[in-house]
């Protein structure tokens, strides 16, 4: 479903902090063994309505202190309400490293912190409907979707994974190191969030956001 309707320019302002602030570099983690993960996500998308998205990584852990890899491919569609398709992207992650297991950051969409999710970043492809769409991004403010003219363009990858969907209703940035306040565990479970970081179009300028498919996992496996 596209949607028009307009956000408070201070609260989008406050989280968007966030998400543009995600974009900085950290130490990535060390892998301790060698192995692989598999993970998959599919289904409706969790922020926007009439949206359904694919999203299929592997993690590979070296061993011997090499950095943890990770390739991933995603699909999002999204339809109007009438359902027919109005959009598509596609996107690649060839190059991804995971930087943390740890993580933890406040998402608009839930109204929550979400704890001990992985992060990854790297260098990817990225390929869209030519076609110029508004959406409620996030729940924060409207956006224009990213528009390669149905051309693949190189584009920087994130990429969030929670196996648990834990998160806690209040910071935990705000209690000492190690403690968290109360967690608690979404009843559907992990989640997957894909996405390009893209400058796009805001009725408060431009902004470089990370925008693509988050849905439920549906599945993780280790091989």
């Amino acid at each position: 479903m596209i949607v028009k309707k307009k956000s408070k320019v201070t609260k989008a302002l406050i989280a968007v902090s966030f998400l543009i602030g995600i974009i900085a570099i950290v130490t990535p983690v060390m892998a301790a063994d060698s192995n692989r993960l598999l993970i998959m996500a599919k289904g409706d998308d969790l922020d926007l309505p009439g949206a359904t998205n694919f999203i299929l990584g592997k993690i590979e852990f070296g061993g011997g202190g090499e950095l943890p890899s990770v390739q991933a491919v995603f699909h999002q569609k999204i339809y109007d309400e009438s359902g027919e398709k109005v959009y598509a992207m596609k996107g690649m992650l060839k190059d991804g490293l995971l930087l943390q297991t740890d993580y933890y950051f406040y998402c608009p969409i839930f109204n929550v912190w979400f704890i001990n999710v992985w992060w990854v970043m790297g260098e990817g492809l990225v390929k869209t409907t030519d076609s110029d769409i508004v959406v409620f991004f996030r729940n924060l403010l409207p956006i224009t979707m990213p528009n390669t003219e149905g051309k693949y363009e190189s584009a920087q990858i994130l990429m969030f994974l929670s196996f648990t969907g834990e998160y806690c209703l209040e910071d935990p940035g705000t209690y000492p190191p190690g403690t968290y306040p109360p967690v608690f565990i979404l009843p559907e479970g992990g989640w997957a969030l894909a996405a390009v970081i893209w400058e796009v179009e805001t009725p408060i300028g431009p902004m470089v956001l990370p925008v693509g498919p988050i849905s439920y996992l549906t599945k993780s496996i280790e091989i």
